[in-house]
């Protein structure tokens, strides 16, 4: 998204690796598991809007990733 331009570089890169990383883990089920953590109130709030991120980052990158793992 926009605000994505004022992202540091650093954390574009690990989000990136967190989210190929539960791709490969969790295969397509990976939004879906992203999303309940984003959702989980047992979490704290700083805790949920980081899985938010990651869940948005990886469902714009779900058919790159998913085919990635079918070539691999």
């Amino acid at each position: 998204m926009m605000f994505d331009f004022f992202e540091s570089n650093y954390r574009r890169a690990k989000d990136a690796r967190q989210v190929k990383s539960y791709f490969s883990k969790y295969g397509e089920q990976a939004v879906e598991i992203l999303v309940e953590r984003a959702n989980d109130r047992g979490l704290s709030g700083r805790d949920r809007r980081h899985w938010r991120r990651l869940a948005r980052k990886a469902r714009r990158r779900q058919g790159e990733l998913i085919s990635q793992l079918d070539i691999s």
